[in-house]
């Protein structure tokens, strides 16, 4: 649906997040759309509520769109709009993610911090977004550093 609606503005399309990952259970799918730039998104901004996913005009940042489809109260998809450029949302998003899928012992660590965070913070998305953010950061500087021999 979305290379039918987008395809000549879209450079690659990624799944990401912990549904991405064999083994994390997420009622979220999340996916990266990469464009070479978020200028000309109008076209992105005026057909993707046709197809189910809400804009949120104050959910714009300098190198991210973000279009969540569902109900506010269930979602079910989480589509950013991302920079190729972007290191934070693009390269970093796939370095998160590939590392995880190497890494059991990282996996069962996440699998463990989400479920202890989603049940305190059950009703409030934002904080349990932030207390997971340390240990996400902390897993892509790892990715980065060259493996060991």
């Amino acid at each position: 649906m979305l290379l039918s609606n987008f395809g000549d503005q879209i450079i690659a399309i990624q799944h990401i997040g912990s549904t991405a990952i064999p083994g994390m259970l997420e009622p979220i799918i999340n996916i990266n759309v990469a464009v070479p730039s978020l200028e000309r998104i109008n076209s992105f901004i005026e057909k993707l509520p046709k197809i189910g996913y809400k804009y949120i005009p104050e959910r714009r940042f300098s190198d991210r769109q973000f279009f969540p489809k569902g109900p506010d109260s269930k979602r079910t998809h989480h589509l950013n709009l991302v920079k190729i450029s972007s290191e934070t949302c693009w390269k970093n998003q796939l370095l998160f993610q590939d590392y995880m899928r190497t890494h059991a012992d990282t996996q069962k660590a996440y699998i463990e911090l989400k479920t202890r965070l989603v049940e305190k913070y059950a009703d409030n998305r934002d904080e349990y977004t932030e207390q997971k953010s340390s240990f996400i950061r902390e897993i892509i500087e790892k990715a980065k550093r060259p493996s060991q021999p």
